[in-house]
């Protein structure tokens, strides 16, 4: 008669790495596909879509799930919350300007006679609206989660 199986609290952690590094590997993958049906290839959407959904429901998978979990937590001493905000700017920034960067050269691709002023103006403006939103939607997801982190403490 067998008992129920022991398992050692590394062998778990293990596990859960090695699953946490093929999600990694799948989701890398995923936006290579992307990015090369929409940039290189320049298929039309419909036929890249589906890329996009599975990779979107993924993250966001996770995400909600982390948030739900108070998994995203702020440090608790003054000198490494400095260092996360600025480490949080910083990513914003590298998001702003990538997001950037592809927006200028898709309307720099697809407009027949370029008024570069003009491109360029409306891409700034529009990397200052993201950036104030995804480093708004970041702050948001750490709160939420440092919230949802109390509670499940509380209980």
């Amino acid at each position: 008669m067998k008992g129920p199986k022991i398992k050692d609290e590394r062998i778990i952690t293990e596990i859960q790495k090695f699953s946490t590094h093929g999600l990694l590997i799948v989701l890398v993958g995923f936006m290579i596909s992307l990015l090369v049906k929409v940039f290189i290839l320049e298929w039309d959407i419909k036929y890249w879509v589906d890329t996009f959904g599975i990779m979107l429901l993924g993250c966001l998978y996770v995400t909600v799930r982390c948030v739900k979990d108070g998994i995203y937590l702020l440090p608790n001493k003054e000198g490494e919350l400095r260092r996360f905000k600025k480490i949080h700017l910083i990513s914003g920034v590298i998001s702003t300007i990538i997001w950037a960067t592809l927006t200028f050269l898709l309307d720099f691709r697809e407009a027949g006679e370029v008024d570069i002023r003009k491109n360029i103006s409306s891409t700034l403006v529009g990397a200052v609206v993201f950036f104030i939103g995804i480093t708004w939607a970041m702050w948001y997801i750490i709160n939420k989660s440092n919230k949802n982190a109390d509670k499940n403490i509380e209980n």
